[in-house]
């Protein structure tokens, strides 16, 4: 499809295996308060092995960019290539199995519209989980540094900073956002705009080795 002019956000959402999943995260997407012709949708398909793509490919032109990778990258490199097509002055990323509010768009966006020393803005979420219950989850600065979920960022001052670090196959959101905060301000929207979908099984080995990334990042960037 013809390629937006003048588009003020772009939305990237990455995929990989989330065919029960990914028709919401792009329908909260298409479904904004924000004027059409001021945000594109990328989604950048990760290497599926089951019907993502087809699922993703049947919203036709309502996608403005679909990118399939010929392999699997992880959600890092994934979400760099999808910056990396975009146009628009602001970014915000969806993972392909969360979705968002209507008004997050145009609400996040005004903000950095009209506060230019704001670097960038994150909202509250809305946990929800396979058994259908839902909880608010105020985003404290630390639980904004642990996944990095519902946050729209200048797109210059990402490319000032080098995107994500491709080598992180987890944390990549810490890594950046400790990069990223240490030379710009933040705004915290006392909104729940984020759905972040918390899908059933255990994490207890995924949570180990994220605190050990965690504690090589710090001994990295020099965190006290």
């Amino acid at each position: 499809m013809p390629k937006k002019e003048n588009v003020l956000v772009s939305v990237i959402i990455t995929c990989y295996n989330l065919e029960k999943y990914i028709s919401r995260a792009i329908g909260s997407c298409i479904n904004q308060s924000l004027e059409d012709s001021k945000y594109e949708i990328i989604v950048v398909d990760d290497c599926s092995i089951d019907s993502s793509v087809d699922t993703i490919k049947g919203f036709d032109n309502l996608v403005d960019v679909l990118i399939v990778n010929d392999k699997n990258h992880g959600v890092a490199k994934s979400s760099n290539i999808g910056i990396s097509a975009a146009s628009g002055k602001y970014i915000v990323r969806v993972d392909g199995d969360d979705y968002i509010n209507k008004n997050t768009l145009r609400t996040m966006s005004e903000i950095l519209e009209w506060n230019e020393g704001i670097g960038f803005t994150y909202c509250d979420h809305i946990v929800v989980t396979e058994n259908g219950s839902r909880r608010q989850d105020i985003n404290t600065f630390d639980k904004l540094l642990d996944h990095g979920a519902g946050v729209m960022f200048r797109k210059r001052y990402l490319d000032l900073l080098g995107l994500y670090d491709e080598n992180l196959r987890n944390r990549e959101d810490y890594d950046l956002l400790l990069k990223y905060i240490r030379n710009f301000d933040g705004y915290h929207i006392r909104l729940p705009y984020y759905r972040y979908f918390k899908r059933d099984g255990s994490l207890s080995t995924l949570k180990e080795q994220r605190e050990d990334l965690k504690k090589e990042i710090d001994e990295r960037e020099n965190v006290q």
